[in-house]
């Protein structure tokens, strides 16, 4: 494992140094497991009494961070969050892909391999497809006729790129995503329920991250598109025709169902599920395991099923909290109604209502 001193790591992130600048590190670890060896990071108050009683041979700060007496070395940076994600790959780089096709990968008619490519065991590319310059993809994986698949990117096992999808450059897909397959769509007839034939495209941007088993349907007729640097959790749903901007978060179980537009640098909290046809603005925030069914206006924050503006939503959990003592005082004063009504006594309360 490489190792590096506290200045070389400063220099690479224009960090200022308080402690030793010769102190050599050669791991990453969280605060509470962080040893003398180790880069570990401090990014707000409350981890305040774990940063003072922590093992590790440097901390990643904010540029106001002190802490008299520390043992431990400290960076002093803008971002020590993303700043210890940027340092982490110093430390564990990943592995290469050495280029090269797999004697048993099969390669379609007409279909074109970039140079630098690594094709795993078991890997289809169907007639017409694309591989970009550099590109690995992993065991197992298909890639549809006519599909292009950009330069630099990084395909998991047992991916399905389906016929005529696009996919731009230095995507990352994780093991067991579908892209490409077909929307849910049916019309109604005398005999049931009859498929909406799926002929639409599906186009990925650049600098995309699509999780482990995620689903990304093909438009209907027109495209579902994914803009640049969006990054989707494991386990999200994409539905035919839904159109997600750039720089967006998605987390696991998301179910974004057709036909709703989502803006640029929106976030969407796991399990939140978002009906069709929606505008979700740029920069808006859905909380986890909300429901959406109303336009969500740029910039906001909604919560909740039905999902409701943050404030109302706080106010309804707030006023849900209190349902068991008014419950107990209703049914006092409906009791002291039907007493007075009869002209009986009221008992004296023993607080058991």
């Amino acid at each position: 494992m490489p190792a590096f001193t506290v200045s070389d790591l400063a220099r690479r992130l224009n960090a200022e140094i308080a402690g030793d600048p010769d102190r050599l590190l050669s791991g990453v670890a969280s605060l509470g497991v962080a040893g003398p060896e180790d880069l570990t990071f401090f990014a707000r108050e409350a981890m305040r009494n774990a940063v003072e009683g922590t093992e590790a041979g440097a901390v990643l700060a904010p540029r106001s961070f002190h802490c008299p007496g520390a043992r431990f070395s400290v960076l002093k940076v803008d971002n020590p969050q993303l700043c210890f994600a940027r340092i982490v790959r110093l430390f564990h780089p990943e592995p290469e892909p050495q280029p090269g096709l797999h004697p048993s990968a099969r390669i379609g008619t007409g279909a074109r391999i970039g140079e630098s490519v690594s094709l795993a065991e078991g890997v289809v590319v169907e007639d017409g497809a694309r591989i970009g310059r550099g590109t690995h993809v992993g065991p197992g994986t298909l890639i549809g006729r006519g599909a292009r698949v950009g330069e630099d990117c990084r395909i998991g096992h047992a991916v399905s790129i389906l016929h005529a999808v696009e996919i731009g450059d230095r995507v990352r897909v994780h093991a067991g995503a579908r892209i490409g397959t077909d929307g849910f769509g049916y019309a109604p007839g005398p005999s049931g329920a009859h498929k909406v034939p799926q002929i639409g495209g599906c186009v990925i941007g650049d600098d995309v991250e699509i999780g482990a088993n995620c689903t990304i349907d093909r438009g209907a007729l027109d495209e579902t598109r994914i803009g640049d640097r969006t990054k989707l959790d494991n386990l999200v749903h994409v539905g035919h025709n839904v159109l997600i901007g750039s720089d967006c978060l998605i987390i696991a179980q998301v179910g974004i169902a057709g036909s709703t537009r989502i803006g640029a640098g929106a976030q969407l909290g796991g399990q939140a599920g978002i009906i069709g046809h929606l505008e979700i603005g740029p920069g808006a925030r859905i909380a986890a395991q909300s429901g959406v069914i109303r336009d969500v206006p740029p910039g906001a924050t909604h919560g909740g099923t039905p999902a409701q503006p943050r404030r109302s939503w706080m106010k309804a959990i707030a006023h849900t909290r209190k349902l068991p003592q008014l419950v107990q005082r209703v049914a006092r004063l409906e009791r002291r109604q039907g007493l007075a009504r009869s002209g009986a006594e009221e008992p004296a309360d023993d607080g058991t209502a």
